[in-house]
């Protein structure tokens, strides 16, 4: 069943007045209402041109396809889920592909438009890429899905990321440190790193009445405090050695992320905050670090919240993530507790010179989802059409 809350218009985007825009079918690894993630920045840049299929990934199981206009030129399809643990399951995943694709086809045949792209951000997506027809396929590498799971599913995940790669017509990498560690199948990765949008991280604004009353100087940080990405030991020993310091986390965590931080009374943890909450959270900060882990399965990450806290005009002290290596100019990498320690202490120093608060908000500008739309729509130009 397909509830069709609005009929496709086949001009709507910003494409010339008349022309039938194309479709770009994207598959996100991210549910729209994620709504600030990599995928859900560049559907909108696409839709400067096409009109975007934005699509969840499998679910619930659930048999009604819903598709809602969310913008002008931008849909978003809740597809049917067959079966569960698609994740898992590779005969579980090959079926649900293929319902969605299934009901994806029934709906754009009401239009008729040409498919132009077909976007796979997720690698167990890659089966829709030979059974929904497009003139060109592009895989979005934002991460290694399959260091997010259990040692018995890597197979199953890697399987599929060496079949989108195959698939692909342009490869695409978030961060520099990633086309080393994918397949070498296919083209040749090209980088469109991370980006931010530096309106609604704006230095001017209202902070949070939360933040309003920490000790200072505070040190924030936003995102998940995990152990996959998130080195709660190192911010446990930093917390330790500086106990005038107050450290605010901003973001969902798990009990072994939580561990090492347990009884700091400097240490603070909101727990998972709204994107439209994040900016009043961040300005109350003094100093805003990345502590990620580095050497393991992850510092191929290119965190785009180095480019929100540089927008928000505020120093920045990450690990020495490989993807910032060329943000040395505005970022301070540090490796170690004592080194990690000093480098805050370093950027507390300049918090608030202007010029430095200027600095940083340049380096954002330059890194705006608009300047990545741009470079994007350039390597779109030499695909099929």
């Amino acid at each position: 069943m397909t509830e069709l809350t609005t009929r496709p218009d086949p001009t709507a985007s910003g494409a010339e007045p008349g022309r039938v825009a194309p479709w770009v079918v994207l598959f996100s690894a991210t549910p729209w209402r994620g709504g600030a993630h990599r995928q859900h920045a560049l559907a909108r840049e696409l839709a400067a041109d096409h009109r975007v299929l934005f699509v969840d990934p499998p679910g619930r199981p659930r048999w009604r396809t819903t598709v809602a206009r969310v913008d002008r030129a931008l849909w978003h399809v809740v597809p049917p889920t067959a079966v569960p643990l698609g994740r898992h399951l590779p005969v579980g995943n090959l079926v649900n592909r293929w319902v969605a694709v299934a009901a994806l086809r029934r709906w754009l045949h009401r239009d008729g438009g040409p498919v132009r792209l077909l976007w796979l951000d997720e690698d167990l997506a890659a089966p829709c890429a030979t059974r929904l027809a497009a003139a060109a396929v592009v895989y979005d590498a934002t991460d290694l899905d399959w260091t997010f799971t259990r040692w018995w599913n890597r197979g199953h995940l890697r399987r599929n990321l060496a079949r989108a790669v195959a698939s692909a017509d342009l490869v695409l990498a978030s961060s520099t440190a990633l086309p080393e560690r994918m397949p070498p199948l296919g083209p040749t990765p090209v980088v469109l790193p991370n980006g931010c949008d530096p309106t609604h991280f704006a230095p001017d604004g209202p902070t949070a009445p939360e933040v309003d009353g920490l000790r200072g100087p505070v040190v924030g940080y936003c995102g998940a405090v995990d152990t996959r990405a998130f080195d709660a030991d190192l911010v446990a020993a930093v917390a330790r050695s500086r106990p005038e310091w107050t450290f605010l986390l901003v973001g969902p965590s798990t009990r072994a992320g939580r561990a090492p931080l347990r009884g700091l009374p400097n240490v603070v943890l909101t727990g998972p905050a709204g994107y439209g909450d994040v900016p009043a959270l961040l300005r109350g900060c003094d100093v805003t670090v990345i502590p990620y882990r580095v050497g393991g399965r992850i510092d191929y990450v290119h965190p785009k919240k180095c480019y929100e806290y540089l927008a928000l005009g505020k120093p920045v002290v990450a690990t020495p993530l490989p993807a910032l290596r060329d943000l040395t100019d505005v970022v301070r990498l540090a490796a170690g507790p004592e080194a990690f320690t000093e480098a805050i202490t370093a950027a507390l120093d300049v918090a608030d010179v202007p010029q430095e608060v200027a600095r940083r908000r340049a380096v954002a500008l330059e890194n705006r989802w608009a300047v990545r739309g741009r470079h994007l729509r350039g390597l779109l130009e030499g695909l099929p059409r």
